[in-house]
């Protein structure tokens, strides 16, 4: 068999191409052409475009799975993290206070060196309590080159904290308070079903109904003895920010009608003094020894009775209290301005807060779930107070709260005390109260109730 070789030869230099070779040298040219074209110019081959792809793939990748960090243009570690701060319009980071932040925690993860949150921290540190940060409260900081430019901290609606670098370019913090416009409302109504739907069906936030029931804490048992057809009045302030409503304000005047009588009370405050008081049209103070319960409660499962039958123990066994049967978490409120006394376990009455007030009452309130944080014996509270939540703690079948009164160092019945008033208005003050409560009782008369034909 034979077989074929193939020459391959070498043109040197000074040597001429063979035919075809022209036709060979047009061909790669246009090749080289193409190329230039798809790589150069045309849209979406070229290599400006790939790049761009490229860099929008790159930072997409960066968005959706980057676990840790980068380093921002302005020179700051930048977490890609999607609980991270949002970047508004103005360039401000903006972000809010989470479960277990402290401020230094909170700049460390807005990026924040260690030298920059010591500089901040001491331009802040006469104007805040670090400690008292709430979840949910907003901040917002700025920075350009490098440099911060501002920082925000929102306590409130109404009131912020602003830091500047001040003309040394040294951190420079001023606490604002926005203006807000008071303005004095009428509002009354006829019950149907609740006084908090007979507020609402004025208009009325819930927000409304706490304010106008503490008026009334010392004479009526809003839980209980609100009827169909009883009618309200009343006169309140309501706050404004920016021409939206912010809060309710002072209940001036307020006026309850019930089947068994009615309740009216003004607010008045002695000019020069720092607080005020519920006064009647004749000036007696509204309040009394003790509020007329200490919680909102379900019913009265059990009343004073020295010879109860227990129902745990199964034995005769003095009950020296009422029984208030409620939801557990139920707050429980100091039915009288005092001073805690004790403070801890009990045996059968479990978690126990015991008040001590002036002319020698103590309150008990026993079987609590937990007590109020931050309160401690010795701490004066004032009536209305919440010191604990209703539980089923020590002996106890169930979650209620077990009140009891010691008037002299001997247990009387909570429903059958006989109250003192408060302090009356004093006499150099009568003429200023007569002349402000006569107006405000002539205001009031013409506060129109819901079904009335006034």
């Amino acid at each position: 068999m034979g077989s074929s070789r193939r020459k391959y030869v070498l043109l040197n230099e000074g040597d001429h191409p063979r035919k075809g070779s022209g036709r060979l040298a047009i061909v790669i040219g246009v090749l080289v052409l193409i190329n230039m074209y798809v790589f150069l110019w045309r849209d979406g081959t070229s290599v400006n475009d790939v790049r761009r792809r490229a860099m929008a793939a790159s930072n997409k990748n960066n968005k959706t799975h980057d676990k840790g960090t980068k380093l921002a243009a302005d020179g700051r570690w930048k977490s890609n993290r999607p609980e991270r701060a949002a970047k508004d319009a103005a360039n401000w980071i903006t972000g809010k206070v989470k479960r277990g932040d402290g401020l230094g925690r909170i700049l460390a993860r807005e990026g924040f060196k260690k030298d920059a949150r010591n500089s901040l921290l001491k331009a802040l540190n006469s104007h805040m309590d670090f400690k008292a940060i709430r979840v949910g409260q907003r901040y917002r900081l700025r920075w350009a080159n490098g440099q911060l430019l501002g920082f925000e901290f929102h306590f409130s609606k109404l009131k912020k904290l602003v830091v500047k670098r001040g003309k040394s370019g040294k951190l420079v913090a001023e606490t604002i308070k926005a203006e807000t416009e008071i303005k004095i409302h009428k509002i009354g109504g006829t019950v149907v079903n609740s006084l908090a739907s007979a507020i609402k069906a004025q208009g009325e936030d819930a927000a409304l109904l706490p304010r106008f029931v503490d008026v009334f804490a010392y004479d009526l048992n809003f839980y209980v003895d609100i009827h169909k057809g009883d009618t309200f009045r009343l006169i309140v302030e309501k706050e404004f920010l920016d021409g939206k409503f912010l809060r309710y304000g002072r209940v001036l005047a307020a006026e309850y009608v019930h089947k068994n009588g009615t309740a009216r009370a003004f607010y008045w405050r002695a000019e020069g003094a720092k607080r005020g008081g519920y006064f009647s049209e004749d000036g007696k103070s509204v309040t009394r020894t003790l509020l007329k319960t200490p919680l909102k409660y379900a019913r009265v499962s059990s009343r004073f009775n020295p010879r109860r039958m227990h129902p745990v123990l199964h034995k005769v066994r003095a009950h020296m209290g009422v029984d208030y049967a409620a939801p557990k978490g139920t707050p429980v409120w100091a039915a009288a301005d005092g001073k805690i006394a004790f403070r801890g376990r009990r045996r059968g009455g479990g978690n126990v807060v015991i008040l001590r007030h002036p002319g020698g009452l103590h309150t008990l309130y026993m079987h609590l779930s937990k007590f109020r944080k931050g309160q401690r014996i010795g701490q004066k509270v004032r009536s209305k107070t919440v010191i604990g939540y209703v539980g089923s703690t020590g002996l106890a079948t169930g979650p209620h709260l077990h009140f009891s009164v010691k008037q002299n160092g001997r247990y009387v019945d909570p429903m059958r005390l006989k109250m003192r008033r408060g302090p009356a208005v004093p006499k150099k003050h009568r003429e200023a109260f007569d002349a402000d409560i006569t107006e405000r009782v002539t205001k009031l008369a013409t506060v129109k109730v819901a079904g009335n034909a006034d």
